[in-house]
């Protein structure tokens, strides 16, 4: 089990993901922009999802001043900007992956259990989990 931050303004979204990873047996801490994100790491997320396009704090200058914490956590990229110049900026600046909404909840699975498989975190593999269509 991780502790999964998950950052987005969009409240469908924190909601979806919220009851996607709950049930594959994370812990999740929700965040509703980027100042409240900065806050709760003190919880030592170990992934955070992290949207782009926010309206307090941009996803970017979050990610900046998670690296300045020197935390070892991993951050996702998640954005709705299908642009690969943001891609390759967050990935510069520090983030461990970057998804483009719409995104598949199977494939976002797969992303997290590679990177808890990489900090050496217990994960349970080939779970069945339900299919959960695309936003």
């Amino acid at each position: 089990m991780a502790t999964v931050l998950v950052v987005d303004d969009d409240e469908s979204i924190r909601n979806i993901l919220e009851k996607f990873l709950v049930r594959e047996g994370h812990r999740v801490i929700i965040a509703r922009g980027g100042i409240e994100a900065l806050e709760k790491m003190a919880e030592k997320p170990d992934i955070v999802l992290l949207d782009i396009g926010m309206p307090d704090l941009q996803g970017l200058k979050v990610l900046d001043r998670i690296r300045e914490m020197k935390q070892s956590t991993d951050v996702i990229m998640v954005t709705g900007i299908d642009e690969h110049a943001v891609g390759v900026e967050s990935l510069k600046r520090g983030a461990s992956e970057f998804i483009t909404k719409p995104f598949d909840l199977k494939h976002l699975e797969r992303v997290i259990n590679l990177k808890l498989l990489e900090k050496g975190l217990e994960i349970e593999l080939d779970k069945e989990s339900p299919s959960i269509p695309k936003e």
